[in-house]
């Protein structure tokens, strides 16, 4: 892959003048492909460009608009994850974690390298995502992010695939909603809905920062608040489907234990699930589909576990029994005599050793993020040293308060360098370090995904009930 010398086209006639290169045009949509060649070699990395960062509201829009009728002249298309997962729930592929990849930087390039490596081993079932909080520090709401991802697969060629986007921690704020309840339901509600209008039918709501830990309450007690909004939210999707007639079965993620606090366990999930049927009930959706996952927290970190270098630890307690266990004694109402499915967050930076962990403990699902930004920020330090160094001056200039606050200035510039996304995205997408970045994240994507999926592979068949004794 070569560098491109992109540049700002100034106008919508200008950019259909080189969409017509590879595309027969009429009234300003594309109705068919005349040089699929050219436009994946080239035409489609000027459109990702394009649809990425141009100044032109209108082109930028255009741009979005075109890769979504090229790819769906090429039948690429998005998806639920929901008969996936209700195999999971049956018993199914056993000993595999499905990763779930939020791209922060580069994501048509990120896309590429994990699509590579995804085919090179057969990988299932791959998940691309980008949290609510995401959108705003990188700078790409979702109808980008969605176009950027199709984009990426045109580039390669992947005629005839499903694309799996999700929304990914839609959250509510508790600060906001003590304020102003309705509002803040209305606000994720929104979001929720220009989630799905962009093709987005995986949503994993989060409202675990309204559970409690008082021990001196049931663990139904704890998770009255949480289990009331999820339903809330639950039934908000459930409704919309029926009434816009959507081609899928939305996918839905609930979340039990707030990442980086207290360590979950099946009780609690299993009282999340009673109460949200009891609510779902009571709001006229006790009978519709059941949520798919429920994250839980063993002891991991958004951004990662660090040392004061500002490394990730060669070892961190996480307490992958509790996945375990969810699978074994893990009950949901609204989905009887199946397994729950549980999903992992803040993975991306653990040791590598940890991978093959989550498979063989039944995990669902496995977010990972910040190990593939910071390798990103490793490459550019090695290789584009003037752009390492105005993203670093970005991070302290902008967000000096925010990195001193960790116990070393190390921690905070690894933890807020996220947010420099933003600033940089023209600069990064015309770095001479893409190539090797491209190249660096396939083999990450390939490690990760061999122990996710291709080292417990071969046991699959040799005992009949998996195991289901152990």
């Amino acid at each position: 892959m070569l560098t491109r010398p992109y540049i700002q086209y100034a106008s919508v006639e200008e950019l259909y003048g080189v969409i017509s290169t590879v595309c027969s045009v009429e009234n300003e949509h594309v109705i068919e492909i005349t040089d699929k060649n050219k436009l994946e070699q080239d035409v489609v990395f000027l459109l990702q460009y394009t649809a990425s960062v141009s100044d032109n509201i209108e082109v930028k829009q255009t741009a979005i608009r075109v890769i979504n009728e090229i790819s769906s002249l090429m039948q690429i298309q998005t998806g639920s994850n929901v008969s996936f997962y209700d195999e999971k729930a049956s018993g199914q592929h056993e000993f595999f974690t499905v990763p779930a990849i939020n791209c922060r930087m580069l994501t048509f390039h990120m896309v590429r390298s994990a699509m590579r490596a995804a085919n090179s081993l057969s990988v299932p079932h791959l998940i691309f995502e980008l949290a609510l909080s995401e959108s705003g520090y990188t700078d790409q709401q979702m109808d980008e992010y969605a176009a950027l991802t199709k984009a990426a697969f045109i580039s390669l060629g992947l005629n005839n695939h499903t694309i799996y986007l999700q929304a990914d921690h839609y959250q509510l704020d508790p600060k906001k909603y003590e304020d102003d309840p309705d509002a803040e339901k209305a606000r994720v509600q929104a979001a929720i809905t220009k989630a799905i209008e962009h093709g987005v039918y995986n949503i994993d709501i989060d409202t675990s920062k309204f559970e409690t830990a008082d021990p001196q309450k049931t663990d139904k007690e704890n998770q009255q608040k949480n289990a009331q909004l999820t339903a809330e939210m639950f039934h908000y999707i459930r409704q919309y489907e029926k009434d816009n007639d959507l081609p899928c079965t939305i996918s839905i993620g609930g979340e039990v234990g707030e990442v980086g606090g207290e360590n979950t366990k099946y009780p609690q999930v299993n009282a999340y699930l009673d109460l949200l049927k009891e609510y779902s009930t009571e709001l006229g959706s006790g009978d519709e589909k059941a949520i798919s996952k429920v994250s839980i927290n063993v002891g991991s970190a958004h951004g990662g576990v660090l040392g004061p270098d500002g490394l990730p630890l060669d070892s961190v307690p996480l307490d992958f029994q509790a996945h375990h266990d969810l699978y074994m004694k893990g009950q949901d109402p609204m989905n009887p005599r199946k397994h729950v499915v549980s999903a992992q967050h803040g993975a991306s930076t653990l040791p590598k050793k940890y991978f093959a962990l989550f498979p063989a403990v039944h995990t669902g699902e496995i977010h990972l993020a910040t190990g593939f930004q910071n390798l990103i920020w490793k490459v550019l330090e090695e290789q584009d040293l003037t752009l390492f160094e105005k993203m670093k001056s970005i991070a302290f200039e902008k967000f000096g308060e925010k990195i001193a606050k960790y116990p070393t200035e190390a921690i905070g510039f690894v933890k807020e360098r996220k947010r420099v996304t933003q600033f940089i995205k023209k600069e990064l997408l015309q770095t001479a370090a893409l190539p090797q970045i491209e190249q660096e994240l396939e083999q990450e994507f390939s490690t990760i995904f061999h122990s996710l999926y291709t080292l417990l592979a071969s046991r699959k068949g040799i005992v009949e009930e998996g195991d289901r004794d152990d």
